[in-house]
């Protein structure tokens, strides 16, 4: 425990310019009398000089790295962009740690501590209550990671409300969704939870082994297929065209032989579909199937009668 203690604090001493030694102590969960006795320990091998002041902290000299050679400059600005941009998503305490080996390693010697974050950033949470989604997913993260059995209330499309404990073992960003891969203690299986269903989430106090999950896979892999998906083609205004390909794609979006705009793709019908085209209003007409577009002219109705 002392060793791993020891060597995370020299990666963070080595990844940042000043490190201050309550935040050492409040990432380690020790003792500001425990950061000093480390901090003594490790200045028999590192040159670390203690700032003091107001802003103060601990630091490494800047002469000192280690090897770079293991990551290429492109491989470790990739690295750190995608780990920092799911950093942000999950808030995980084991992402942190490899952040910092990663900017440790390739760690320039002007002093300089941000982080590139290269060509990718990653948003799964929604707009508007972005640090409300975040700590959902922080929740499961930490029950995952510490294997605790979580009661749960979920809401189903149809609207209805159940409670249950699971079991999480793995978070999954599919779309854009979050879910939570977790064996289900009321069904005795393993389901798939889309986060934004979870109307609560609390901490039972109880623990689980972990199962093995060698079916996710192929779970994740049929997962599309256990949906009924149906051929959908949509005549487009070219003033929804944009939006359109946002929606769906560029590659599903296409100008036909006498100029009009059709999106053929493959879909569930269901309500989200439905309301989804309604959102377009007059610049979206459904092509086929027959199903979809009675379904779209009921919704429309239900609507216009609302008003009227």
């Amino acid at each position: 425990m002392k060793l791993q203690a020891l060597i995370e604090i020299l990666f963070i001493l080595l990844s940042r310019n000043k490190v201050s030694a309550k935040y050492l102590a409040d990432r380690l969960n020790v003792s500001l009398r425990t950061i000093y006795r480390y901090i003594d320990e490790l200045s028999i091998i590192l040159p670390i000089y203690n700032v003091r002041g107001r802003n103060g902290g601990f630091s490494v000299s800047e002469t000192y790295k280690l090897p770079s050679s293991f990551f290429s400059k492109e491989e470790s600005e990739f690295l750190t962009g995608v780990l920092s941009g799911m950093n942000n998503e999950v808030n995980s305490q084991m992402l942190s740690k490899i952040l910092d080996k990663i900017t440790a390693i390739t760690k320039k010697g002007d002093g300089n501590e941000t982080l590139n974050f290269g060509n990718i950033i990653i948003d799964g949470g929604p707009w508007g209550d972005v640090e409300g989604y975040k700590q959902s997913v922080t929740f499961f993260e930490d029950a995952i990671e510490n294997k605790k059995i979580v009661h749960l209330s979920y809401l189903s499309k149809s609207g209805e409300s159940t409670t249950r404990e699971i079991e999480p073992h793995v978070l999954i960003l599919k779309q854009g969704l979050w879910y939570v891969y977790a064996y289900c203690l009321l069904k005795n299986e393993f389901r798939l939870f889309k986060l934004a269903r979870i109307e609560k989430a609390n901490d039972t106090g109880k623990t689980f082994t972990r199962r093995s999950i060698e079916n996710l896979k192929e779970t994740l892999a049929t997962w599309y297929q256990t949906l009924s998906v149906e051929t959908v083609t949509l005549k487009v205004n070219k003033l929804a065209k944009a939006d359109v390909e946002e929606w769906l794609g560029v590659d599903k979006v296409s100008k036909v032989k006498d100029g009009s705009i059709l999106a053929t793709f493959n879909l569930p019908i269901d309500d989200i579909l439905v309301g989804k085209i309604l959102s377009f209003g007059n610049k979206v007409e459904v092509i086929e199937p027959a199903s979809l577009k009675k379904a779209v002219k009921q919704a429309a109705k239900s609507v216009a009668d609302l008003y009227n």
